[in-house]
This record gives structure tokens, sequence and C-alpha cells, in this order.
């Protein structure tokens, strides 16, 4: 593995941790998933294992094979979903194209790719018409730091640029809005100020047993956060 895929493993395995977290991720997603779901970058199940329910088909797919080999095992019981390689740095495979699916769920991966505006085209490309993408990535530029270096994060995203480029890229965005507004100031802490390329455990706990107090945020419609949410529409 590389620096950068021990990294982030390491990350996956500390956020599976995190049940409150991951399902709050998952409840802002939830009203736009169709019944047949592809889910890019779905590394080791965190959200995968929520998306799956109420017999919905899922692709869960990611380029990292040791990941796939976890998905594989733990969704072995489960025949709604199928375990695939798709690397968004390449052309969506043919079987994606042949078989659009109703929603395409990307969560924490377009920063991974460097060429993020083909990466948006190729999602779009794997959708039926009028299909809706569910994107999350993390926000502000100001925030990248030692830890978005070392996963391999290319950027962080402002909320204008993710609006245009998912417009040049063929959809039409139904809303926008940041996400995890508190855990902003430590990260910016933590990674800017005291140059740390990892998580601390601890505060991440915290995060997670504090979340029916984080969940509060959506009454005042954040002005920033640790990352954006889009749902957005398959244009023509």
């Amino acid at each position: 593995m590389t620096h950068e895929t021990l990294a982030l493993t390491a990350t996956l395995n500390q956020l599976a941790e995190l049940d409150r977290y991951n399902h709050w991720i998952y409840e802002q997603i939830a009203g736009s998933l169709g019944r047949r779901i592809l889910e890019v970058g779905s590394g080791t199940g965190n959200i995968t294992n929520f998306l799956s329910h109420g017999g919905r088909e899922v692709v869960a797919t990611d380029v990292v094979p040791s990941y796939r080999h976890t998905l594989s095992n733990l969704f072995s019981e489960r025949s709604n979903v199928l375990v695939r390689r798709y690397d968004l740095s390449e052309e969506a495979p043919r079987e994606f194209l042949d078989n659009p699916f109703d929603t395409v769920v990307c969560l924490n991966v377009l920063e991974h790719i460097e060429d993020d505006r083909f990466a948006l085209e190729q999602l779009r490309a794997a959708l039926k018409p009028e299909g809706r993408l569910a994107l999350l990535v993390p926000a502000h530029r100001i925030l990248y730091g030692e830890f978005d270096k070392a996963v391999g994060h290319y950027r962080r995203y402002e909320k204008s640029e993710l609006t245009i480029k998912l417009d040049e890229s063929g959809f039409k965005v139904e809303s926008m809005h940041f996400f995890s507004m508190l855990a902003t100031l430590p990260w910016l802490i933590n990674g800017r100020l005291l140059k740390r390329d990892y998580l601390p455990t601890g505060q991440a706990n915290l995060a997670n047993l504090l979340v029916p107090v984080l969940k509060l945020e959506k009454f005042i419609g954040p002005p920033c956060g640790l990352s954006l949410i889009a749902i957005a529409q398959k244009k023509g």
C-alpha cells in the first residue's frame, strides 16, 4: 500500500467506529436516493451499510483491492449489494453506461481525483435521465492542511466553485449546504496550526457522542462547515 492508502485506511477504520456520525451523513442524502444506487468510493462500507437498507440495489465500488475484499465479505449475505471496481479518473465502465442508475452517491471521493470535472462527467454518464448525484466534499480552501495532504486530497471546495463545476458537468444543483459546522475550528487548529496529519481519536469520538447536539445546526443554516453536501440532478 502507498503511504496515502495506509493513512486513508487508518482513517476509515477510525470512522467505522463513529456510528452516529456516519448515520448523520446518511440522513443528509437519504431523501434523494432512488431504488438503484451506485456508490463510488465505498471504502470499507461505513455508509454502504445504510444505503443497502430498504431493499435498494447497491453497486459498491472502490479502486483499492483490499477495500473491495472487505466489502465482499461484509455484504456476502446481502444479495442486493454488488461489489465492483470503479476508478473516477477513468471512463465509466460499460456495464454502468448500459444499465444506468437512479442515484450516484459520492462521499469524500471527488477531492482525491486530479481532474474533478472529468470525474463529474463520468458520474453523470452513469445516471439515468433526471437521475440524482449525492455528493459530499471537504469545504473551504483555508482548511487545507497536513491531514488533507496525508490522505491524498487535491483540494477543498468553496461553494461557488462546486456549483460552477457541477453546472459545467451537466448537473442542475437542487440543494447545497455546509455540514458539521462545529468541526471547522478543530480541523483548522489540527491541520494548519498544529500540523497534524491524523484525526485525534478523542476529538473524533467526542464528535460522535455529540451528534444530537451537532444536528441543531440545521436550524441556523450553517454559514461554514467541514464539508459541503450537494444534491444535483442530471440535466438533459
